[in-house]
C-alpha cells in the first residue's frame, strides 16, 4: 500500500472515531506493526491469480476496476498503481487481507488489497 495520505486517513478515522475506521485487532491499519502481522501471518493474506478480463470504469464513470477470471469464477477490483499496466489478457496476482469494519454498514468484512502483481508482456 503505497497511497500513505489514504493510510493516514484511515488511521485517524480508527483512531479517533466510533463509527468509522478499522477495528484494531492486531494493530492499526498500515503501521509498521501492521505490516509485520501481515508478514508474519498473524494477519492471514488471500491471493487471487487469473487472467484479467475486462477493464472498466465504474461509479459515475470515475472509479477504474478490473476483473479476474480463474477458470468460471470472476471478481471485482479497483485498478491501483500504473494504470497502463492493466490490459485485457493479462495475468495478475492480487494479495488481499479482511479488515472488519468498526460500523459494518454494507459488509462484516472489507477486502483491503495489499498487493497487484501483473505480468510483464515484455518476456
Amino acid at each position: 500500500m503505497e497511497d500513505q495520505q489514504t493510510i493516514n486517513l484511515v488511521q485517524r478515522a480508527s483512531s479517533q472515531t466510533q463509527d468509522f475506521g478499522f477495528v484494531q485487532e492486531i494493530a492499526l491499519f498500515g503501521s509498521e506493526e501492521w505490516w509485520a502481522a501481515v508478514e508474519d501471518g498473524r494477519i492471514p493474506t488471500r491471493t487471487v491469480e487469473g487472467l484479467i478480463s475486462r477493464l472498466y470504469m465504474s461509479g459515475h464513470g470515475d472509479w477504474p476496476e478490473f476483473e479476474i477470471s480463474v477458470g468460471d469464477q470472476t471478481t471485482r477490483w479497483t485498478r491501483m498503481g500504473n494504470q497502463k499496466e492493466y490490459e485485457v489478457g493479462r495475468k495478475v496476482r492480487l494479495q488481499y487481507i479482511l479488515q472488519r469494519p468498526k460500523k459494518p454498514w454494507l459488509s462484516e468484512e472489507i477486502e483491503q488489497v495489499l498487493r497487484i502483481f501483473i505480468e510483464d508482456q515484455r518476456k
